[in-house]
């Protein structure tokens, strides 16, 4: 009862200190059952959620630097969080104040596929406008010096800026400012090179090491920035550079790998496993600059992913969605795509790396850039070979491969219609695409119609698997597994998209046949799937699945099948991966593979309309493989070697798991419903 009495006049007291109407909507938020060991630092969880011992401390701190109390009336053993926590919940609760009494309020955007976003709890554009604000906040403690260095070892991911945020808070911060000039004078002259016009500003290792104009001096900058790293109490595993070379030789010929996950060590020593800075390492060779095309984008995570491979930092890089503030250094540029609706989606995930040889190589993967995605979640990434540059005589038609990846991809590529790339649609048209194995699979936005019908989305699958994929006689019984980490709005029954759109043009192969269509899987997380798993913990979630959404297609769950990947010990990993394929009825062998960012949704693959347009709103990119480019098969193994062919990676678990009859799929309401 005196709990209760308490909650009533805590809540009186927010009600009326805001005019009476700021924190209407507390009235109606649940408490959040961990309470003060709650892990999240997400304005999603704080918009729907109450933490009393939060708001205390908060409420009559809605502006400015936030100062905490020397002593708590709450145990806290994770100070770092809390002043994250303190930090958004800070914003949450000032942006609902300014909503009640009119004030100004930054433009929320939506980036979808549909009505489910590719976006976890804490890939909204709400964290967008929470990064941007909270790089100009400053936590003040009664605390000491060791302290505080404590309490912002976790801030912009762990390393990125933890000496930059000095510039931005230079009043009352000599201590900290002298620190911060030790912490990055280097131990060789080359370093103190590269550090003469920067010091002392109180530059931080970033900058640092994007002033290095060598391979020594940044691999000396790498060695102190991860020294500073398990200085200040980081776990810090990364693999050594120089190795993953001969890694990506023994991948050959599929060069397909799935993300290390932290926290499943058996993960670590698999061949097909792979950090972010290996795909830059220093034994691929040295990368002069890089283009990046993705959805989310930490920039401050991605240059520390750079400095840990030692390479340099100059790239450009088309994208959806910052989650970052850092100040730009003036080697990096970023090009926001505008899309051409609300719920329209730049959700492709590429790269382009260029080497001091003037060779490229191409990347795509599921994974976004930031921290999150390249955790504790299964994604999926293909490494092209080397591409050497043709020689200066060569015509622009010479050096394509016999999957057309090099046209196919100039053709994406000249879809941004962005004067900025063309030095990298030149880097493409320049480059011999011969040694690749893999066809090039994309979506962008609009009404296709004539030859365009068949250049993106499902219909440019159905052409590719209409010319080469071969299929015994029994194909109908080879099932279609599609597996996702979101699901768009797909009709109210089976058959309005995904038996006229997905399966038809999945069903296709060479020769054309009459045989019917295949039956249909489809891989998606139950909910204990992922109460489970790594992300639950700390509240964090890569399937942006609505509940709204699912009460419309329930049917759907008829055809799901759980997220099992005890085989590759990602069981815990929730999938950010997509994939789609046909299985044989024996479980060992499949016709082709599609590694791709495309979600199962109408917007990622496109629809035909009943005038034969082909309209799709996202961009998308993805890979193909076929086993006559690859193995000179018409299939790919997938239990054991068999004619000397290696076993395909596939991520997840077979025979499937079909779902039981108390099995729901995943849906973010998971969350305001705890």
């Amino acid at each position: 009862m005196v709990s209760k009495i308490m909650m009533i006049l805590r809540l009186k007291f927010i009600f009326v200190k805001f005019k009476e109407l700021t924190f209407i909507q507390v009235l109606s938020k649940k408490q959040c059952p961990y309470m003060e060991k709650c892990y999240r630092q997400n304005p999603i969880h704080f918009n729907e959620m109450s933490h009393p011992h939060l708001e205390k401390i908060v409420m009559n701190q809605l502006e400015g630097e936030i100062k905490i109390p020397e002593k708590l009336n709450f145990e806290c053993t994770d100070r770092p969080r809390l002043i994250n926590q303190l930090k958004v919940l800070q914003m949450v609760l000032r942006k609902e104040k300014n909503r009640n009494e009119g004030g100004s309020l930054d433009k929320k955007t939506n980036c979808a596929d549909e009505s489910s976003n590719e976006k976890s709890n804490e890939d909204t554009k709400t964290l967008f406008q929470v990064r941007q604000e909270l790089d100009n906040i400053k936590i003040v403690e009664k605390s000491t010096e060791k302290d505080f260095s404590e309490d912002r070892k976790r801030g912009n991911n762990g390393f990125a800026d933890c000496e930059t945020e000095t510039k931005k808070s230079k009043s009352n911060d000599n201590k900290r400012q002298e620190k911060v000039h030790e912490s990055t004078q280097s131990t060789s002259k080359s370093v103190e090179s590269a550090q003469s016009s920067s010091s002392s500003k109180g530059a931080s290792l970033i900058e640092t090491f994007d002033s290095c104009n060598s391979a020594k001096s940044r691999n000396e900058v790498r060695e102190q920035a991860i020294r500073k790293l398990r200085q200040q109490g980081f776990e810090v595993s990364i693999v050594d550079p120089g190795n993953f070379a001969f890694k990506y030789a023994l991948s050959a010929p599929y060069h397909l790998f799935f993300s290390r996950i932290e926290k499943s060590k058996p993960t670590y020593d698999q061949q097909y496993s792979i950090t972010f800075p290996e795909i830059l390492d220093i034994s691929l060779g040295e990368i002069v600059s890089s283009f990046h095309i993705n959805f989310m984008v930490d920039v401050g995570w991605l240059c520390l992913q750079y400095l840990l491979a030692g390479q340099r930092t100059d790239m450009t890089i088309l994208y959806g969605e910052r989650v970052d503030q850092e100040k730009l250094s003036l080697n990096i540029t970023m090009l926001p795509v505008p899309m051409p609706g609300r719920f329209a989606c730049h959700h492709s995930k590429l790269m382009i790396l260029r080497y001091k040889d003037e060779g490229i190589r191409v990347v795509v993967s599921t994974a976004n850039l930031y921290m999150d995605d390249w955790e504790n979640r299964t994604q999926g990434i293909w490494i092209s070979p080397h591409l050497p540059p043709l020689p200066e005589s060569a015509n622009s038609n010479e050096g394509e491969s016999q999957t057309y990846f090099k046209r196919d991809l100039q053709r994406y590529l000249h879809k941004y219609r962005q004067p900025a790339i063309t030095e990298w649609i030149s880097a493409v048209r320049r480059a011999d695409f011969s040694s690749v194995n893999v066809f090039f699979l994309a979506s962008v936005p609009g009404r296709h119609v004539g030859m365009e019908n068949d250049y993106w989305g499902h219909k440019r699958l159905g052409s590719i698997l209409s010319q080469h994929a071969k299929l015994p006689p029994d194909a109908p019984q080879w099932t279609l597994v599609a597996q996702s980490s979101s699901i768009g709005s797909l009709g109210t029954t089976y058959e309005d998209w995904l038996e006229k759109n997905i399966t038809s043009s999945m069903s296709k192969e060479n020769p054309r046949s009459l045989k019917s269509h295949p039956s249909f899987l489809f891989i998606y997380p139950t909910l204990k799937n992922y109460e489970e798993s790594f992300d639950c913990r700390v509240g964090s979630c890569c399937l942006p699945y609505s509940l709204q959404t699912h009460s419309k297609q329930e049917w759907i769950e008829s055809y799901m099948c759980q997220w099992k990947a005890a085989r590759t010990a990602r069981d815990r990993a929730m999938p950010h991966i997509k994939t789609y394929t046909r299985i044989s009825p024996d479980l060992k062998k499949i016709p082709w593979f599609v590694l791709t960012s495309a979600n199962l949704s109408k917007a990622a693959w496109g629809k035909i309309g009943k005038d034969q347009t082909h309209y799709i709103m996202n961009y998308e990119a993805g890979v193909v493989f076929i086993p006559h480019f690859i193995v000179q098969s018409t299939t790919f193994p997938i239990q054991e070697e068999e004619a000397g062919i290696p076993v395909f990676p596939i991520p997840y678990d077979l025979p499937l798991t079909r779902y039981r009859s108390e099995d729901k799929p995943f849906v973010t309401e998971f969350f305001s419903s705890k």
